[in-house]
Parts: structure tokens; sequence; C-alpha cells
């Protein structure tokens, strides 16, 4: 499945609009569904309109009315080319992107988006430059924040944690098995929703909170998204007037 899309810096970007693709992990099922459980929707339904759909609303709006939450994973780009590249993303900060950091790596350059105080920041490596820029580029600004004109940074909306929330959603809504099943995470018991072609499982927190703790899928390259801090990130700062360098011209 084919859900989310990441979006990088325009032309300062490693790609433009990296498709994400997640790839299967395996799970443990107890067979339960969760209206077995203390707290958890109705299971005597197994229509769309079921315990997953309820338990689906209430994920959904946990997550829309969260403060903050950070989101860490890989993302399968091309895997059905022999282009194919796993991004590698940590993205946390507000719903709305006003106090947002996001750090990407495709393997072959890293970079850091930062956006704090109305201004919006990139801080590359020097593979990062010397591809997306020159060497002179590379030298000048390899390790240093570099400010975003505005114009660049609104186009790196998509990339707050609150769309890709949103995109991950609207993706999955309608798409649900009725059923929910009671299952472990990381050794904590968690809800697991599927999708009713069964390429994508969500992980739920079953803790009367209904937090989206996992997104993983069985189509495309391995990847999976974790999600954590909900509402406990920490405030991004501006960074020192001595990391903040100017590019020189081409």
């Amino acid at each position: 499945m084919s859900f989310v899309r990441l979006r990088n810096s325009g032309c300062l970007a490693l790609a433009a609009a990296v498709a994400v693709g997640l790839g299967a992990c395996s799970s443990t099922s107890t067979g339960k569904k969760a209206g077995q459980a203390s707290g958890s929707p109705s299971a005597t339904s197994a229509s769309a309109t079921g315990p997953a759909a309820a338990l689906f609303q209430q994920v959904r709006k946990s997550g829309t009315t969260a403060k903050s939450v950070r989101i860490k994973g890989t993302v399968a780009n091309g895997a059905a080319t022999s282009k194919a590249v796993t991004v590698k993303i940590d993205i946390a900060g507000d719903l709305a992107g006003k106090n947002n950091t996001a750090f990407i790596n495709d393997g072959t350059g890293a970079m850091e988006l930062l956006t704090v105080g109305g201004q919006t920041y990139l801080k590359a490596d020097t593979d990062y430059w010397t591809k997306n820029g020159s060497v002179a580029m590379a030298k000048a600004a390899a390790g240093k924040y570099i400010k975003v004109p505005a114009a660049s940074a609104a186009k790196m909306n998509d990339n707050t944690v609150g769309n890709l929330l949103n995109q991950i959603y609207v993706s999955a809504a309608g798409r649900l098995s009725p059923t929910v099943t009671k299952t472990r995470l990381n050794g904590a018991p968690v809800y697991l929703l599927t999708t009713q072609a069964n390429d994508t499982r969500l992980y739920v927190s079953a803790d009367g909170q209904a937090r989206l703790l996992r997104v993983e899928g069985s189509k495309g390259q391995l990847s999976a998204w974790d999600f954590t801090q909900w509402n406990a990130v920490p405030p991004a700062t501006p960074p020192p007037a001595g990391q903040v360098a100017t590019l020189p011209t081409r």
C-alpha cells in the first residue's frame, strides 16, 4: 500500500514527492477482538461500522487533537523500480508544523529541516550539498543552517506530522477490516487494525487513549513508521547565530 507522500524542500530537496510504500512486518495475535477487553469498542458487529470503525474514529480524534508527536521510520521510494531507495525519516513537532524538526536521509545525503519562530532552516551534510548544489556550496554550507526562502518553505508544509497523520487517516478510512485484534507491541498490549486487503497494519494503544503507535504494510520495500512522544515533543529552538551560513552563488 502506498498512501503517504513525503515532500522535500523544492530545489533544495533530496527528491521531490517521495512516495511511501509500507513493507510487511510480523505480529503475534491472540485472536481476540478488542471488544472483549475493558474500555474497548463493542465487538458485536462485523460490519464496516463495527469495532474497527469505532476504534479508528477514536484514533483519528486522539491524533487530530494532539499537540505534538514524533514519527520515525523508513520510506520505500520507488520500490517497484530498479531505482528503489529506502529513505530514513525522523520528524517531530506540533501538528501545524510551526515548531517542527525533520531529519531525512536517502543513503546518499542527510538533511535536517528546522521550522521555528516563523523561519525554516535547512542543514545538510557535504554529500547532500555536493549532490544538490556544488562543491562551493558544500564547503560553505555543510553542517550549517541555511535560511530557506519563504516561497520554498511553503512547499514543505506536507512534511508536518499533522499532514502525514491526516494522509494515513484519509487512506485507511473505509478500507478497514471490521474486526479488531488484541496483540502486543514492544511488550505492551495494543489493538491491531488491518485493511481489507491486509496490506496495512495499524497498531493502537490499549490504554484508553487510542494513540496510533505504529503503521506497517506488506507491499513495497520493508518499511514502517513508529509514533512516539505524543504531546511530549520538546519545543525546537532557533539555531545559534554562529551556526547559520549563507549560500554562495554557483
